[in-house]
């Protein structure tokens, strides 16, 4: 634990500990007026409850010191010693001759020992211990009572408290080191995936994209090289299938890697950026269609933007947004009327599926049929392409879920795009 939380955490006694002091100071004041009322009286000027008055005043200086120690425990020693000099010069004049506990120190002298070692062990707080030790000991006139009145009174409360004082501030100590060890292995457990992801994400490129590159080339040179048409045509299919596979593993590279820059060396083999805006535009890398989907669930279709803006994974994440929101509705809301708003930005892709109440009732069976972690991994997912999923019921009794998602998977280390002179790939030989 460091000195400052440790110093906060003395200066604090928490919420517990005020109304545990509220309660020791409203004891010592109904214990004393219980011994005024069973008969315990003064017999000096100041009248019978002098006693009573003087013991109640010192219990509400327990109140002040947790906020003003010094000021609190200079006032009790005070007062300890205008107890002694009043037994000395004048006994029964603020405290009973026939007093129930012996000595004429004030009843709540333990309790304001105690708050003084234990939340304020100050060298002002010590010098006070001490001199009530003294002043319930009596030294200039040592007796055994007086022996035993210093030792309850003063001594083994600042021990008890000092040796519990210790015991806490190692209990919190050990708790905040297995707090700290606990979140050291986390973070090692995540260093490790991560690294274990870059490992992945390299072999992936190292092997994957090597073997695709040669296919590419040799479709490249099967095209140029033969005079079947029917020959070109494959090899021109080979091509482009081999491009997008190549977009495509860079974006899925990049989320692997997590922001790391994944050399698009290949992706366009042969294609250049008509290639590029291709394998964008091609509907068979989306997951499925948007249309083809809410037309069998019955719902309404808005798309506005332009499809070739998103990259294939980007795409293929908002088709299983809507596929899972569609499916949902199905399950949890039947008759309802759902409404999918598909919106392809320069820089983004939003979603919204909405539906309004249901008009039918759930079947239990298809609702249990679940596995209830539907919008949880859509919501993992979507997160790990850098975006987010919000889902909630609206006022009219239906539902909305909405997923932002960037254009294309953020796969530049840094922020920083490659220049063209970087990403440029060589083109296959013609």
């Amino acid at each position: 634990m460091t000195s400052r939380s440790a110093l906060a955490h003395d200066r604090n006694p928490g919420r517990a500990g005020q109304v545990a002091m509220v309660a020791v100071t409203a004891a010592y004041a109904c214990l004393q007026v219980l011994l005024y009322a069973g008969g315990q009286r003064t017999s000096g000027a100041l009248g019978p409850a002098a006693e009573l008055v003087f013991n109640l005043v010192i219990d509400g200086l327990l109140l002040l010191m947790p906020s003003r120690p010094r000021t609190a425990g200079v006032l009790v020693v005070l007062g300890a010693v205008v107890a002694q000099a009043a037994a000395l010069a004048a006994p029964g004049l603020l405290t009973s001759t026939d007093a129930l506990f012996a000595g004429p120190a004030p009843l709540a002298t333990p309790a304001a020992v105690w708050i003084l070692a234990y939340l304020r062990p100050t060298p002002t707080g010590f010098a006070c211990v001490c001199a009530l030790a003294l002043l319930n000991i009596q030294p200039w006139a040592p007796t055994w009572t007086g022996l035993y009145v210093g030792a309850v009174y003063a001594v083994l409360p600042a021990v008890t408290a000092m040796y519990l004082r210790a015991r806490a501030r190692l209990l919190h100590s050990l708790r905040e080191r297995v707090e700290i060890a606990e979140r050291e292995r986390h973070l090692l457990n995540e260093r490790a995936i991560a690294a274990e992801r870059q490992h992945l994400a390299a072999e992936m490129h190292d092997v994957v994209t090597h073997h695709v590159t040669e296919i590419v080339l040799r479709a490249g040179a099967l095209r140029t090289s033969t005079e079947d048409e029917a020959v070109r045509a494959a090899a021109r299919r080979i091509g482009d299938l081999g491009s997008r596979t190549m977009v495509e593993l860079r974006d899925l590279i990049g989320v692997m890697r997590s922001g790391e820059w994944a050399a698009p060396a290949q992706e366009t083999y042969g294609h250049g950026q008509d290639g590029r805006r291709a394998a964008r535009r091609s509907t068979g890398d989306r997951g499925g269609d948007p249309a083809e989907l809410t037309a069998a669930a019955g719902a309404s279709l808005r798309v506005g933007g332009d499809p070739g803006t998103a990259s294939p994974v980007i795409r293929r994440a908002a088709y299983r947004v809507v596929q899972e929101a569609l499916t949902n509705v199905r399950k949890h809301a039947p008759g309802a009327r759902v409404t999918v708003d598909l919106r392809y930005h320069p820089e983004a892709v939003s979603v919204e599926i909405l539906n309004t109440a249901p008009t039918a009732p759930t079947d239990p069976s298809l609702v249990a049929s679940g596995s209830r972690a539907g919008l949880t991994g859509l919501r993992r997912r979507v997160s790990l392409l850098g975006g987010t999923l919000r889902s909630g019921p609206t006022e009219q009794g239906g539902y909305r879920v909405t997923a932002s998602l960037p254009a294309s998977v953020p796969a530049e280390d840094h922020g920083e795009r490659p220049t063209r002179a970087q990403s440029s790939p060589p083109r296959a030989p013609t």
